[in-house]
């Protein structure tokens, strides 16, 4: 079967699934995801790899979008009354997984070392890194639902707020852990608090950039038309994704720090992002879960199942003591304190990504495959989990709107 035909089916068909859930109240996304996995290779093997592999480009595109948007959301005038909230939660739901998952996992495996076969100081490094990949919450999964159901308020603007620190927050904790378990060894520390430091600078540089040049381009060009409008969006934030992978800097911040930018200082910001919510959100989402969905291997699961359930166990409820801990700290609207937890669920992709950047280094060769293993079963939950989550904890926050639940 050609791509082109493959593509085709894939998208009614995810399409189709999204549309079913929605009529029984289920965010889509969770039927574009499961599409995904029931027809990838994986599985009944209606994808090939090959397909897998030239569409991988597409869905870093997809998530350039989301994040593009999720840093639309974040007008300082609006955000500004939750800023404390923002920071403290940010802070507080990060180190909490982290420590609950590192102890935890550690604690596991001296339990029960038959499942892991590892050695002590082997085990404590498999611990912190899997305490470091819990940070991160998928901006996707949590935007999808936000706009599906047209949430609004001041739980919704804190979630946003947080889901879009934690990402860069995750990248520099993950370096950090790396770094600290090898500082023995010759310039690993210092060469991976450098490389964490390039690699968040230079991606909230390119952002930065590239966000204050629309306006100006807009100018240059005279654009006034949708579709022209259309054009130079999709080419900046294709051009924001590409800089980023070829200066090897996490697209996911950089495509965020954009719509950050354009959303506080550029002029046209508001037919930017009523355009891309028109014409383009649907069809990103369902490109990107679809994709999604075939990248994961729930074959994967069964190698490590203890060690899945303990991670989202642990994640769970260390982002809920670390959300309520944190707006509790600087006494945090009520409604705050009892419904940003479920929103901040959602794994990121970023993770999985992560794993992969040290997956062939010489000194994570004894615990790579448990490690992507793991993230890769924990992923498949969180992705299913997670949107329900959402959507529970901003229905019972009142930031869905009654009539448009009911349509679901």
């Amino acid at each position: 079967m050609n791509i082109l035909l493959t593509i085709g089916l894939l998208l009614i068909t995810g399409y189709t699934a999204g549309w079913l859930l929605d009529k029984i109240g289920l965010p889509k996304v969770i039927g574009y995801i499961a599409t995904g996995i029931v027809l990838s290779p994986n599985t009944i093997d209606f994808v090939n790899f090959h397909t897998i592999e030239v569409t991988h480009p597409l869905m870093e595109v997809c998530l350039g979008f989301i994040a593009f948007e999720v840093g639309g959301s974040l007008k300082w005038s609006k955000i500004k009354a939750h800023e404390k909230e923002i920071l403290s939660i940010t802070l507080l739901a990060s180190l909490f997984p982290f420590l609950l998952i590192s102890t935890g996992v550690f604690c596991f495996g001296l339990l029960f070392p038959t499942i892991l076969p590892i050695d002590s100081s082997t085990l404590l490094l498999l611990a912190s890194l899997l305490g470091a990949l819990a940070s991160p919450t998928a901006p996707a999964a949590t935007l999808a639902v936000i706009h599906q159901y047209k949430a609004k308020g001041k739980v919704t603007d804190t979630i946003l707020g947080v889901v879009a620190l934690d990402d860069a927050l995750g990248i520099l904790l993950f370096s950090l852990t790396t770094a600290i378990i090898f500082m023995g060894e010759t310039g690993l520390f210092g060469d991976s608090i450098v490389n964490s430091f390039y690699e968040v600078t230079v991606a909230i540089f390119i952002g930065t950039v590239l966000g204050f040049i629309i306006d100006p381009t807009t100018k240059l060009f005279q654009i006034t038309g949708e579709g022209q409008w259309v054009v130079i969006i999709f080419a900046l934030i294709i051009l924001c994704v590409g800089i980023s992978k070829a200066l090897q800097v996490d697209a996911l911040l950089s495509s965020m720090t954009m719509g950050i930018t354009v959303v506080n200082k550029c002029n046209q910001q508001k037919i930017i992002f009523r355009i891309l919510e028109r014409y383009t959100e649907d069809l990103i989402f369902l490109f990107f879960f679809l994709l999604s969905g075939l990248h994961l291997n729930i074959s994967t699961i069964p190698e490590a199942t203890g060690l899945i359930f303990l991670f989202v166990l642990l994640r769970t409820i260390g982002k809920f003591i670390g959300t309520i801990a944190g707006a509790r700290l600087v006494k945090a609207d009520h409604l705050i304190q009892k419904y940003t937890a479920g929103g901040l669920l959602p794994q990121a992709g970023i993770v999985i990504g992560l794993v992969l950047s040290i997956y062939q280094k010489e000194q994570f060769k004894d615990i790579s495959e448990i490690l992507l293993t793991t993230i890769m079963g924990t992923t498949i939950i969180y992705e299913f989990i997670g949107p329900i989550s959402v959507k529970y904890s901003l229905m019972k926050a009142g930031e869905i709107k009654k009539n448009r639940y009911n349509k679901s």
